[in-house]
C-alpha cells in the first residue's frame, strides 16, 4: 500500500498511531500470501495429476508394444504436457514447500513426450519409479494442511487444463483401440477367465500359477500383505484399505507387487487414494473384452506357464467363401 493512502485510511478508521496501521497492512498482506500459497498447492496437485496420467499412459503404451506406441499420435498430449510442466515449474520456483518434497516428480526428468517414449518407459519400468503418484501424495498433504484442495483457475490455466483433459481422453482411446486391434490375431485359443489367489502363506497366484507377478510371496505384516488381505475379504466392493503408517500411495504398493497394466486393469479396476480400491478376484473373458482390456501378452505368458486354454469356436468369418 502506498504511503499517501495511510493517512486517509488512519483517518477513516480513527487511528492515530502509525505503527498500528502498519501492523494491519502487514497482517492483510500475510493473509493474501497464505491464500495464494494454498491455491498454488491446489494448482500443483491438479496439474501434477494430469502430467502423471500422461506419463503413465505413454509408459504403458511403450511397455505393451514399442512398435505400435510409435504409431500413436502424441501431438496433442505432447503440447498439453509441455504447457502443464511449464506452469508447474513456475509454481515450484515460487513455492519452496513444493521443491522441498523429497520424492522428485517424474516431469523433472522428462519435460517433453515426443521422442522421449523410450526414456519414459525406462524411467518407469526399468528403474522402477512411479509416474508421480508418490510425489502427488505429498502435494495433496500440503493442500490438506492449507485447507484448499480444489484450485481456482485463471482463464489461461483453465484453458490448459481443459485441453489436457481432452488430449488425455483422445490418446487413451487411441491406445485402447490399438490394443484391441493387436489382440485381434489369428490365435485359435483363448483363456476363459482370470483368477487371482492370495494364499494364507502369502503366495500370489494368477490362474493357479506363480511367475506372473513381480513378487511371488508377500511377507506377513507388510503393507502389501495387509492390502491384499483386506481386498480378499471385500471382493467387488469399493473400500478404503487401512494400511497403518504406510506413507506411500496405494497405486505404488500394488505396482511393487506387479499389478500394473493388464493385471491392474483386470484385478484392481479402481485404485484411488481418495475413493479407495475395488478388487475382483475373478474376471471372465466376456468381462475383459467388454472393458477393452488387451490380454494378448498376458495370455501368452499364462499359456507358457501351463495354464489351461480353450479352442475358439468356429466363426463364419473363418470360412473362406
Amino acid at each position: 500500500m502506498k504511503d499517501n493512502t495511510k493517512p486517509e485510511l488512519m483517518k477513516l478508521l480513527g487511528i492515530t498511531d502509525g505503527t498500528v496501521i502498519e501492523s494491519v497492512i502487514q497482517y492483510a498482506q500475510s493473509l493474501n500470501m497464505a491464500g495464494r500459497k494454498a491455491n498454488d498447492y491446489a494448482l500443483a496437485k491438479a496439474l501434477n495429476e494430469r502430467a502423471t496420467d500422461i506419463i503413465e499412459m505413454v509408459a504403458d503404451a511403450y511397455q505393451h508394444n514399442s512398435q505400435f506406441s510409435r504409431t500413436l499420435d502424441v501431438t496433442a498430449i505432447n503440447k498439453s504436457y509441455i504447457l502443464l510442466v511449464n506452469e508447474l515449474k513456475t509454481l515450484y520456483t515460487r513455492n519452496k514447500e513444493l521443491t522441498d518434497i523429497s520424492n522428485t516428480p517424474a516431469w523433472k526428468y522428462n519435460d517433453v513426450i515426443e521422442g522421449s517414449e523410450w526414456n519414459i518407459n525406462e524411467y518407469i519400468y526399468q528403474n522402477q519409479n512411479d509416474a508421480g503418484q508418490t510425489h502427488n501424495a505429498q502435494v495433496n498433504k500440503l493442500c490438506i494442511i492449507a485447507g484448499k484442495e480444489t484450485p481456482e483457475y485463471s482463464p489461461a490455466i483453465k484453458k490448459i487444463v481443459d485441453e489436457a483433459d481432452k488430449a488425455i481422453a483422445i490418446y487413451g482411446k487411441q491406445l485402447n483401440d490399438q490394443r484391441v486391434k493387436t489382440a485381434s490375431n489369428d490365435r485359435n485359443w483363448f483363456i476363459a477367465e482370470y483368477r487371482f489367489t492370495h494364499n494364507d502363506d502369502g503366495t500370489l497366484l494368477v490362474n493357479g500359477v506363480s511367475g506372473v507377478l513381480k513378487v511371488k510371496k508377500v511377507q506377513a505384516g507388510q503393507a502389501s500383505e495387509k492390502l491384499l488381505e483386506q481386498a480378499k475379504n471385500k471382493p467387488s466392493e469399493l473400500f478404503k484399505p487401512d494400511l497403518g503408517n504406510y506413507s506411500r500411495n496405494i497405486s505404488t504398493a500394488l505396482s511393487s507387487l506387479g499389478f500394473s497394466g493388464t493385471l491392474k486393469e483386470l484385478f484392481f479396476p479402481i485404485v484411488s487414494n481418495s475413493k479407495g480400491i475395488k478388487f475382483r478376484p475373478l474376471v471372465t473373458r466376456a468381462e475383459a473384452d467388454e472393458a477393452g482390456i488387451d490380454t494378448a501378452d498376458l495370455d501368452t505368458r499364462l499359456q507358457a506357464l501351463g495354464v489351461r486354454v480353450e479352442e475358439k469356436p468356429l466363426s463364419l468369418d473363418d470360412i473362406p467363401f
